[in-house]
């Protein structure tokens, strides 16, 4: 699912400041998830089975101005 997505991401690949991608369990506010090219709250967020092919994407909304 995508809760265990999330750990292996935090495990695997953040290698400084997690906190500014996790918060928690869960992604930042801000960052917007796509799954399949659809907003993640819709599919069932951290519980959301991932399937073969699924493409999931993360956006961050946030910027500096």
């Amino acid at each position: 699912d995508i809760r265990n997505l999330l750990k292996w991401i935090k495990q695997n690949l953040l290698k400084e400041r997690p906190e500014l991608f996790l918060q928690g369990e869960s992604v930042r506010p801000g960052i917007l998830v796509l799954i399949n090219d659809a907003d993640w709250e819709l599919m069932g967020e951290l519980d959301y089975k991932l399937q073969d092919q699924d493409n999931v994407l993360f956006i961050s909304t946030l910027h500096g101005g």
